[in-house]
């Protein structure tokens, strides 16, 4: 579920790059911390911790779906909109973002063995190769709870603060090798950060830090209502107004749309 918003940071990324250049990076962004001495946990106490925070197994395997409706904020480019997440155990997940009222939809989707996405500049696209198989590792329904199968080569590389949380810093790869840098708060063991790469409007790979804040219990389990991502040129806010837990979600949903007769369908 969570790992469905940092993706929704991807997203934003790839469509609002070219937005006007915002201040520096807020003093909340992961910062290097002087080494301790005492040794660091291992990966997999780092994912039992993860799991145990989060909630745990048990209360994960009574949950099959979420749904998710709330607000988006670009203030460098003066923009608002809205998101909406459908998910759907064990891997199917829909992504929308609508912005400027309505003149900017992204979606993007994985129906549990394939994949999309469609926006205004690039149309309708099936996914395929790195990109399908990260949209695989990305819908699963409970990522908090299978940190060491999803990303089985997590290291476990030092100590820092995010705001005010002492954190564990871990180095992970996506499928097709993209790194990604997790952070887990000392204390609760929750994910409290991440920075990963998206590429701008010219293909240039840039750093986006998103953040995870407001944890609240919906479900017997951890949910972030609001999401902070930084980037080079922008920051962004998401905030969720609606969750549930377990409401019916559709299989048809998550399919593929028919491209419209003038749609440019990629393959």
């Amino acid at each position: 579920m969570k790992r469905t918003i940092e993706i929704l940071a991807t997203i934003v990324v790839s469509l609002f790059a070219h937005a006007a250049p915002c201040l520096s990076q807020t003093q909340n962004e992961p910062k290097s911390a002087p080494a301790k001495t005492e040794a660091l946990p291992t990966a997999d106490e780092i994912a039992a911790r993860c799991a145990k925070g989060s909630g745990g197994k048990e209360a994960w395997a009574k949950l099959s779906t979420l749904v998710m409706k709330g607000t988006m904020e670009i203030p460098a480019a003066n923009l608002t909109g809205t998101v909406e997440i459908y998910t759907k155990a064990p891997n199917k997940t829909l992504r929308i973002i609508s912005l400027a009222n309505g003149q900017f939809v992204q979606k993007e989707a994985f129906d549990g063995q394939g994949g999309w996405k469609s926006d205004p500049q690039s149309g309708l696209k099936r996914l395929e190769g790195a990109e399908l198989e990260e949209a695989k590792t990305d819908s699963a329904f409970d990522t908090d709870v299978r940190m060491k199968e999803l990303y089985p080569d997590m290291k476990v590389t030092g100590r820092t603060k995010v705001g005010d949380r002492d954190a564990f810093i871990v180095l992970t790869h996506q499928p097709g090798g993209k790194a990604v840098t997790l952070y887990f708060d000392a204390q609760n063991g929750v994910r409290i950060a991440e920075d990963s790469e998206a590429p701008d409007e010219n293909g240039k790979m840039q750093k986006i830090s998103t953040f995870f804040e407001d944890y609240r219990t919906l479900g017997g389990v951890q949910v972030p209502y609001r999401v902070r991502g930084e980037a080079p040129t922008f920051t962004f806010v998401i905030r969720i107004q609606e969750a549930q837990f377990n409401v019916p979600v559709e299989n048809a949903m998550f399919a593929m749309p028919e491209a419209p007769p003038a749609a440019n369908l990629k393959p």
